[in-house]
């Protein structure tokens, strides 16, 4: 018995196995199965997701051109102003400036809306990809008997025995798709 702190060897196995530490006559606990996706690899493979990043760029491709124009339409304003500037009376050169100040608010204000809408879309159609993906996790990780389904790209390590889930959350993703589209005739 350790006389220091009144507590002897067989009192602190009685603790541990009163807390649940200690299991009497229980071998060790049964592994946790370990399963794994890449997220990259599903990023790039699922067509739906390929098929929506695809439209959203094309629908970015569409702003900045959009936004050109409308930059080279304020600066054409700008420059006749400036050019013009000497043979407009006074009130004349305040009207054209409180036109152009008005076209370059408007400019701003059309920008911060389309670009939030982009940001929306993206972020929406990352959302959906996520939700879709946790959906098919729950059945596959469920199926499978996993303890744990982790994204491979967030780990420095992933111990052998862990199973990559990545075809066949594929391959859920594609039935979902497939199954929720209009029917063609």
């Amino acid at each position: 018995m350790n006389r220091g702190t009144g507590f002897g060897t067989g009192t602190i196995a009685a603790c541990m196995l009163a807390a649940g530490l200690l299991a009497p006559g229980v071998a060790a606990a049964k592994p946790d199965k370990i399963g794994y996706i890449d997220v990259p690899r599903i990023l790039e493979e699922f067509e739906g997701f390929r098929d929506a990043r695809k439209d959203l760029e094309r629908d970015r491709k569409a702003f900045g051109e959009e936004y050109q124009r409308r930059v080279m339409a304020l600066n054409k304003m700008a420059q006749e102003i400036q050019q013009g500037g000497g043979m407009l009376s006074e009130a004349k050169k305040k009207e054209k400036m409180a036109d152009f100040e008005k076209k370059r608010g408007e400019f701003s204000e059309w920008q911060e809306g389309e670009s939030k809408k982009l940001q929306d879309r993206e972020e929406g159609m990352i959302k959906r990809l996520e939700a879709d993906v946790r959906k098919a996790l729950e059945t596959i990780g469920a199926d499978g008997g996993y303890s744990f389904v982790v994204r491979k790209d967030l780990f420095l390590y992933v111990e052998k025995g862990a199973v990559d889930l990545t075809d066949p959350v594929l391959a859920s993703l594609r039935r979902t798709a497939k199954e929720s589209s209009p029917k063609k005739k």
